[in-house]
């Protein structure tokens, strides 16, 4: 089973408690996103911007103040299908290390409507 939240509806938080990251539904590049994710989630700047440091930095989070932290995407970003492909691997396997953790809890959501998509990426 995939760790991915599937809504209809923007989830909300207190922001108080959640590191809330809008994934920008205009990205179109894979180097958008990279730079996006970097600038939201306030990477390191030792941040490599290829999708193996992504990985890590997920992985780390220490600099983030709270302990859940949540990526929403309102559509799936529209980067080559191989980029894409790597990318929900990434968040796949960074969400699931953190279920094991309790120093911090990434949860990702994506639309009802993109549940289908993103398991034929992820099963492909």
């Amino acid at each position: 089973m995939l760790p991915f939240k599937y809504s209809d509806l923007t989830p909300s938080f207190d922001a108080a408690e959640v590191f809330y990251v809008r994934i920008d539904p205009k990205i179109s590049l894979s180097e958008e996103l990279l730079s996006a994710l970097y600038y939201q989630l306030w990477l390191p700047g030792y941040f490599g911007f290829n999708w193996d440091a992504l990985y890590d930095c997920l992985r780390d989070l220490e600099w983030i103040p709270c302990s859940k932290v949540v990526l929403v995407h309102e559509v799936i970003p529209s980067v080559p299908v191989d980029d894409l492909k790597v990318y929900l691997e990434v968040l796949r396997d960074a969400a699931l290390d953190w279920g094991r953790d309790e120093a911090h809890q990434l949860e990702v959501f994506f639309r009802s409507t993109d549940r289908s998509a993103v398991e034929a990426l992820l099963m492909s």
